[in-house]
């Protein structure tokens, strides 16, 4: 392998270097194929794992790389690792977000494909603990280009079933063979025969074949949830549409505001799910995407009488995923539908509170009026109590001319006075009620 330049060196023309280029550029060699020559086996295990694993994990493998007398990781950042065990044993391990995969390939000639080799090579008591939950266990048996070729026949008989899938790979420079079934120590089996591979050729024929189990076990790890998922949905859906049903009779505002918070309980319950399962959908999305990517680069060609890897999971494979894309539409389609119910009951709340509103204000228009009339009531009788009281005290100041000896008749000067009196009182509320208007324009007269 190719080891990539030391961009620790001193840069070019003692230019600045950006802090990220040289963890950049190392990410592109990260994780490169192995050099397989045929006759090997590889023995490949995924383990799903939590995250608060990954020190647990990394410990595993220094204990193993103790074992075997070679330097381990030196962090426990390290997310993949190599090692040469011995002189036919090498391991590959690496780490990912939701699992670990441990690589074992062991070279050498081999009589049985698939008889035990790895349980003798790796000791027993660090297999059996290796931290998480196996998720795939997958063994492949390379055989050289000088092996002798089997038949159909002797192809069924070693995997000890009728259900066999193959086909030439690499543009005919390899065949493949499986069943994809698990046998009976739990592995699948894939058998590679070499034709005329070349360079490094076999590391990535077995990398894509080992990539494929991987993704596919990954692609559908939430497809047993999908289908309690579906059941919730169902019983959601029927909800919704009670809801909705009962929108279009006729209520009052009680049982709107029930029906309004049992739509706002379904919109939280909506979210929830959907936020449980995000990560799963855009998980298996990538992981599908990635098994796609494999089996094209695999550029297989038919051999008759088997159906092709593609072809296999074609039927077996993308139906899952299509269920569980199903799964995800119709949680979209409920969360959209709840949001459009729950408009729907606030628009007719709105509504409901606006003909409230609208009344109320009218009825407050109709008080205003009546206030207005008794207002205009008081002011009438007020110009006749302030005309009765003005006059008097006018009569008072006629009453003294008159012992002064000014030549006036009382009576009759008091009842000439009283038209000038009430019309002066009244032309001045009315001057004042003009002013008042214009200071308070929207009060009304």
């Amino acid at each position: 392998m190719n080891e990539p330049a030391d961009l620790s060196a001193p840069p070019l023309w003692g230019l600045n270097i950006y802090p990220l280029r040289e963890t950049l550029d190392r990410e592109f060699h990260a994780r490169p194929c192995e050099n397989v020559q045929p006759p090997a086996r590889i023995m490949h295990l995924v383990m799903v794992t939590e995250p608060s694993q990954a020190d647990q994990t990394h410990e595993h493998v220094a204990r193993l790389c103790q074992h075997f007398g070679v330097t381990a990781p030196t962090s426990g950042d390290a997310a993949h690792f190599s090692m040469r065990c011995s002189e036919t044993l090498s391991l590959k391990w690496e780490r990912h977000q939701e699992f670990s995969t441990y690589t074992f390939f062991l070279s050498g000639a081999f009589a049985e494909p698939f008889s035990p080799a790895f349980e003798t090579a790796l000791p027993t008591a660090w297999l059996g603990d290796i931290p998480g939950d196996l998720l795939v266990a997958t063994q492949i048996a390379f055989e050289p280009a000088s092996a002798p070729a089997r038949s159909l026949a002797q192809l069924h008989e070693l995997f000890g079933t009728t259900q066999l899938i193959g086909a030439h790979a690499i543009n005919g420079s390899a065949s493949v063979f499986s069943d994809f079934l698990a046998s009976r120590d739990g592995s699948s089996r894939i058998l590679v025969q070499d034709h005329h591979l070349t360079g490094h050729q076999p590391g990535r024929l077995v990398q894509r074949l080992l990539d494929i189990e991987t993704y596919r076990a990954m692609a559908i790890l939430g497809f047993p949830r999908m289908r309690l998922l579906t059941q919730e949905l169902s019983r959601m859906e029927q909800h919704l549409s009670d809801l909705t049903a009962s929108l279009a009779q006729d209520s009052d505002h009680e049982h709107d505001k029930q029906n309004l918070q049992e739509l706002m309980r379904l919109a939280g319950e909506t979210e929830h799910i959907s936020a449980s399962f995000a990560y799963r959908f855009s998980a298996g999305r990538a992981y599908h995407a990635l098994v796609q990517h494999r089996l094209k680069a695999l550029r297989e060609t038919r051999i008759e009488g088997l159906p092709p890897i593609h072809e296999f999971l074609e039927r077996r494979f993308a139906p899952a995923m299509r269920t569980i894309e199903a799964a995800h539409e119709r949680l979209e389609r409920l969360s959209q539908r709840v949001a459009r119910a729950a408009t729907l009951l606030r628009t007719t709340v709105d509504v409901a509170l606006a003909e409230q509103n609208s009344s109320l204000l009218a009825s407050m228009n109709q008080r205003v009026k009546l206030q207005l009339r008794l207002q205009e009531m008081v002011e009438g009788l007020s110009i006749f109590i302030l005309g009765y009281y003005l006059t008097g005290l006018l009569g008072y100041g006629y009453k003294a001319l008159a012992h002064l000896g000014v030549p006036i008749d009382v009576d009759l000067t008091i009842a000439a006075t009283i038209p000038f009196v009430l019309l002066s009182i009244w032309l001045t509320i009315r001057w004042r009620r003009k002013k008042l208007m214009e200071t308070h324009p929207g009060t009304s007269s």
